[in-house]
């Protein structure tokens, strides 16, 4: 932003606030109106007031507005004088939309200024005449059809000059939608012609000295054309009609290599004429020939619009660019000159000679604010106050440091202090689970009715208390739950809580995945009065019975885990006593079977009571986590002091369920890419397609498409990537399901692993496998796994000193080496991170107390066999 702003001479507003302008709708005119009706001669005043610039506002509700600003400086007030009703000297409805505004001689055997407009159906030419003195209140101007020309094609721009070399008159060109050149040799159509490689229409300008024409292609390629060629080909093909368009070759390209705003020709000597172009991040000034870029200004601003002059006589190149920020900038070639703040975002810039001030700068808002401005010299800075210096004692301040430092390194101390228990005075958290179940809303037409009975009882509704004793704000509570559980209204947020809210909500399954766990986590986060950020978590536990069903016992099954107990066993109706009904009498005492309400999978429970074991077994591994949990965690609440007393060994067909999602997972991941990949391909060969057909089109090809081929290969193109895309959706269907799975997988293995090893080198094993997979395509849980692994492994194969520093001490150089991550794109790397895991396990159930990596052959028979009965 400028410390400087422009000064204002005079503005208005265009219309209301329904019309809307841009950057083709502002006109500057010099000598616009003929003379009028009464014959009469003009003085030398009036002649003086007509060589002076008129102001054409063209807007798209189809209004032509014409000013002639008569503003004169007042001493006593020492600023100009306002708008007057006498300034505006046309205002007309002259079509639905004007598009573009141009002036010149367009009328046969005249040398007068007319006026073309451009609208959506027709090009018009009007005649400007003013009459002295024919109303009470001034002169009269009136608008005039010379004459009109009927458009077949949709315009999108109006450029005008002599081309061929014309003398003392001015010919038009019309720019349509898609890229056709309309021709007209004032009251004449000339002909039309289609250049090639255009999708859109791009600004066009005309170079009377060399007669070409000078415009963007599609391509960001910088062309220029010779009027003499583009004329001889279009002739040519209206005459005989053939397309004759390869003849059409640009005398010069340059590749801009950015979308462009505007183009501007301006005369830099009398025999260069320079072509500037305005990008969306650079401004060019190149010449005629295009032998070389003469300056080039890499700009750090979005820019609106720009104007292009010399100065003369001493010959400067000036630009004027107009930044997003309202900052209107002035260069000389590429040296910024002078930057002011303009009071509004301008689409249209130009520069005029007014009766009563040279050089102002004319600047249109898209609601149609139009302002005449020059550059003032007064900053609106605002200058502080100077700040009286005095000596500085450092050895006072270095004791204040001290004294300041020591403050916050115990109120540091003090808020590490703050225990959930604290916390907790200021927001309680209290949920209520209702002990009934519901029916859960999610439905198949196809379920069958062990299904539907399942789902009678499938969902539990919760409240969700709230107390605080005094004001608390912006209070945020978030319930999070595992998949498949769902959580009906998951989110809360309160400006200020006081006294007690309550929330409802429900949860219930979603879809037949396996459940992980029966917890819900409800995080609440809240500012206190003295406005510290707090935050409070409490866990909740659901109902067992809307997860699991009681189920006759399976004697054998694939999977299984053991579970060691110092202690005797209890008996299942003291562990699980809402499952125990008519299964459990009809079979024998020391078994329960437990099965997934969604899911259909089995979980057998037994106990041995000779040996003091618990054996869980499941046709799939993936099965058993929320129940081993549950037991683990009752086991611990029945028996306190037996808690620490649990232990299992993790056996190898563990660590193989884990390999085996792992592939699985991994396999999913790379359907993906594939399928990704092809569809990358078959796109841009469909684009291609798509150009060819076009290009084929516009040039008017005498052979027909489906003598090329091309509506055969774009059918069987978007055939193909129909088919992809079925598969790339059913990848990622099978990729969120064997991450699910893998994620089972790993939660069974921290499990298991927590009865063999301690609890913080538990902690490293589950921060560096035991977080969620995140449906990434380029990273993913094997990348940041492997990486995780490499680094658990280099602080366990450390000397405990070594370790113990390196773990938690401010030392953690040997865990903190960098290394670059790899991409997984094989089976090779993917055996890698096998080996990694296997070898992290290893040295965790080395250091562990007394557990192995694999059950003896002894310990499992006698399990089995304990666990048959």
């Amino acid at each position: 932003m400028s410390l400087f702003r422009t000064k204002e001479w005079w503005r208005t507003e265009c219309g209301d606030s329904k019309e809307s302008f841009d950057g083709q709708s502002l006109l500057i005119v010099q000598q616009l109106f003929g003379r009028g009706g009464d014959g009469g001669g003009q003085d030398s005043e009036e002649q003086q007031k007509q060589s002076k610039e008129v102001i054409v506002v063209a807007s798209h509700a189809g209004y032509l507005r014409i000013y002639a600003p008569a503003n004169q400086w007042i001493d006593e007030a020492n600023a100009p004088g306002a708008y007057k009703s006498t300034d505006l000297v046309v205002e007309a409805k002259l079509a639905d939309c004007i598009l573009d505004v141009k002036a010149g001689r367009f009328v046969s055997g005249s040398q007068e200024t007319r006026l073309a407009i451009l609208t959506p159906t027709k090009l018009v030419v009007y005649t400007a005449t003013l009459t002295k003195g024919s109303t009470e209140h001034g002169d009269r101007c009136s608008l005039q059809v010379a004459y009109e020309h009927q458009l077949q094609r949709f315009p999108a721009s109006l450029t005008i000059g002599p081309f061929g070399g014309a003398r003392g008159r001015d010919f038009l060109c019309v720019q349509c939608l898609d890229g056709t050149l309309l021709f007209y040799e004032q009251e004449v159509y000339s002909f039309s012609r289609s250049l090639k490689a255009r999708l859109l229409p791009e600004p066009l300008v005309y170079i009377a000295r060399n007669d070409v024409f000078v415009t963007m292609g599609s391509g960001w390629v910088l062309e220029c054309y010779r009027y003499q060629n583009i004329a001889e080909v279009g002739r040519k093909e209206e005459a005989e009609g053939v397309d004759v368009s390869k003849g059409i070759v640009p005398d010069w390209s340059y590749n801009i290599g950015e979308p462009i705003l505007d183009i501007n020709s301006v005369i830099l000597s009398s025999f260069e004429v320079g072509i500037v172009v305005l990008g969306e991040r650079t401004l060019y000034c190149l010449g005629d020939a295009c032998t070389s870029i003469k300056s080039a200004k890499r700009l750090e601003y979005s820019p609106l619009c720009f104007l292009a002059y010399v100065i003369e006589p001493d010959g400067k190149l000036m630009v004027i660019v107009i930044a997003d920020t309202s900052t209107l900038m002035i260069y000389e070639g590429t040296t910024l000159k002078w930057s002011a703040q303009l009071p509004f975002a301008p689409v249209a810039v130009a520069r005029a000679h007014l009766q009563n001030l040279e050089g102002a700068i004319v600047i249109l808002s898209e609601e149609g604010r139009l302002e005449v401005c020059y550059l003032g010299s007064e900053p609106s800075l605002f200058v502080a106050p100077p700040i009286h210096r005095r000596g500085f004692d450092y050895v006072a301040a270095e004791k204040e440091l001290l004294k300041l430092r020591r403050l916050m390194k115990k109120s540091s101390s003090s808020d590490a202090q703050v225990t959930n228990a604290m916390m907790e005075s200021e927001l309680s958290i209290n949920a209520i689970v209702s002990p009934e179940l519901l029916p859960s809303p999610c439905s198949s037409r196809n379920e069958s009715t062990e299904d539907k009975e399942a789902r009678q009882s499938s969902m539990c509704k919760i409240s969700v208390e709230l107390t605080s004793y005094t004001t608390l704000q912006e209070v945020q509570v978030f319930i999070e739950a595992a998949k498949p559980l769902v959580v009906s209204k998951d989110t809360l947020d309160l400006s200020n809580l006081c006294e007690k809210y309550t929330m409802e909500t429900t949860v219930y399954l979603e879809n037949e995945s396996l459940p992980l766990a029966s917890e819900l986590q409800i995080t609440a986060t809240y500012a206190n009065e003295s406005g510290n950020l707090r935050v409070v978590q409490k866990t909740v536990q659901l109902p067992l019975k809307m997860l699991l069903r009681p189920c006759p016992p399976e004697s054998t099954a694939a999977f299984s885990v053991t579970i060691k107990s110092a202690e005797p066993v209890l008996n299942f109706s003291q562990i699980f006593p809402e499952f125990i009904g008519e299964y459990s009498s009809r079979q024998v005492t020391n078994s329960l079977g437990l099965l997934h309400a969604q899911a259909a999978q089995v979980v057998t429970i037994a106990s041995g009571l000779m040996l003091n074991r618990y054996r869980v077994q499941a046709a799939d591994g993936t099965a058993l986590p929320l129940v081993i949990h549950q037991l683990i965690s009752r086991l611990r609440d029945k028996a306190p002091a037996a808690a620490d007393q649990l232990s299992c060994n993790v056996a190898q067909q563990h660590l193989q369920l884990v390999q085996t999602k792992l592939d699985a997972h991994f396999a999913a991941r790379i359907k993906i890419r594939a399928a990704s990949k092809e569809i990358g391909l078959l796109t841009t060969q469909l684009r291609n397609i798509e150009k060819r057909m076009l290009r084929g089109m516009r040039e008017r090809n005498s052979r027909s498409l489906a003598a090329t081929g091309l509506p055969t290969l774009l059918d069987s193109t978007y055939r193909a990537i129909f088919a992809l895309l079925d598969e790339l959706q059913a990848a990622r269907a099978e990729r969120e399901r064997t991450a699910h799975s893998l994620q089972c997988s790993l939660r069974l293995l921290l499990l298991l692993l927590q009865l063999s090893v301690s609890e913080d080198k538990c902690a490293m094993l589950q921060s560096a496998i035991g977080f969620k997979p995140q449906l990434r395509d380029e990273v993913d849980w094997e990348e940041v796994t492997d990486m995780a692994l490499i680094g658990l492994t280099r602080a366990l194969s450390n000397k405990p000193q070594q370790q113990q520093r390196d773990i938690g001490g401010a030392d953690a150089t040997a865990t903190r080496q960098h290394t670059s991550w790899n991409r997984f794109e094989s089976a090779r790397d993917l055996a890698k991170l096998k080996k990694r895991l296997a070898h992290a396990l290893e040295k965790l159930s080395a250091s562990g107390s007394g557990a192995g990596i694999k059950e003896s052959p002894a310990e499992e028979q006698a399990a089995a066999d304990a666990a048959t009965g």
